[in-house]
């Protein structure tokens, strides 16, 4: 599957987009817009981090928009400059696994917290790149005899499809390790999906299609809490984003 460059620019465009027209008191205008241009040059975790806390203590969706962006930035999964650019896997023909491995943490805690903010952000677009990282951080924590490394944004599109190929074969033989993995990552895509995918909102064709697709095939319902047909969208979703 191929992706288009509209995907690309999801997370740039929803924090331009939760940036303007703020109307709160101009206090709160002036401790956003001076975190913003901090973090338009922070590079790392450190500075991400410093950027965040001219913020600290608000509770605004522009204010879990900025913690969601710096979450990314202190990954490493995006450059201050265009962040967009670790979502560029996804052109030419590294498919789903290219754009997973570009958007990997470096580990399960890290992409908790930033997918707590973006979830916060009231931003769709945010949303659903921070439930696809996270869905990628799962696949590259599973990862053959830890060959990712202790920093998993380190994983490759060719380990990233080996530990979906795992996850399949796991799931054809019932282990309930893989039903685990899989029912995590289908929880967290539950999370957003509906206000990023659902009722005609989808963000982007390409990734919610894929979504969309692995539901219908597997005949359940997306909002389901039954573990047997969480493991069943699962396997589907994976199945998609194999091919």
């Amino acid at each position: 599957m191929q992706f288009n460059k509209a995907t690309a620019t999801i997370l740039a465009m929803s924090l331009a987009a939760l940036l303007t027209g703020c109307e709160a008191e101009q206090t709160e205008k002036d401790m956003l817009a001076e975190a913003q241009f901090c973090l338009d040059k922070a590079t790392d975790s450190s500075s991400a981090t410093a950027c965040m806390s001219k913020i600290e203590g608000l509770t605004s969706e522009k204010a879990y928009a900025l913690r969601c962006a710096a979450g990314f930035i202190g990954a490493e999964v995006t450059s201050p400059e265009n962040l967009s650019n670790a979502l560029n896997a996804i052109n030419g023909n590294a498919g789903a696994a290219g754009m997973l491995s570009a958007l990997t943490f470096p580990s399960v805690s890290s992409i908790n917290s930033t997918f707590s903010d973006c979830n916060k952000s009231g931003s769709a677009g945010m949303k659903l790149i921070a439930a696809m990282a996270k869905s990628a951080t799962t696949l590259a924590s599973i990862a053959p005899m830890g060959s990712c490394g202790a920093d998993l944004s380190g994983c490759d599109t060719a380990e990233i499809t080996q530990s979906i190929n795992d996850l399949i074969t796991g799931l054809n033989a019932n282990d309930p390790d893989a039903e685990s993995t899989v029912t995590t990552i289908v929880t967290s895509i539950q999370t957003v999906y509906t206000s990023t995918c659902g009722s005609g909102t989808s963000t982007n064709d390409e990734i919610c299609g894929q979504i969309t697709s692995a539901v219908s095939n597997s005949g359940y319902d997306i909002a389901t809490t039954d573990p047997a047909q969480l493991v069943a969208i699962g396997k589907e979703l994976l199945q998609n984003w194999k091919n």
